[in-house]
């Protein structure tokens, strides 16, 4: 009895393992019949205006986007006839940026 019991739960545990396995991905089919007839038609010539008038126009009345803004730290404060526009580089960390402003601000307070 006590074989029985052991055969059965090895069973039990490899058709487990059996069934926990993922099924093998399927093969590729033909890559060059698909390839041939997906591939996109090329690019239509420039325009009239020739190469230089070609690029994007995304802009109102046809002129192109300005560039995204800058992700710099810009500080600026006006205090009466005093005016303080303080802007760090685009890797300097915002704390470096702020602790420079507060020197500039102490020493005009002086």
């Amino acid at each position: 009895m006590k074989k029985l019991v052991i055969t059965g739960v090895a069973l039990l545990i490899a058709a487990g393992s059996g069934f926990a396995q993922q099924p093998p991905p399927p093969p590729p089919g033909p890559a060059d019949a698909s390839q041939s007839t997906d591939a996109p038609p090329p690019p239509p010539p420039p325009g009239p205006g020739g190469p230089k008038e070609a690029g994007w126009r995304g802009g109102p009345h046809g002129k192109r986007m300005p560039p995204p803004p800058s992700k710099a730290a810009h500080f600026r404060i006006e205090d009466g006839e005093r005016k303080i526009d303080v802007k760090c580089a685009d890797d300097e960390p915002m704390k470096a940026c702020a602790d420079i402003m507060m020197q500039i601000i102490d020493k005009m307070n002086e």
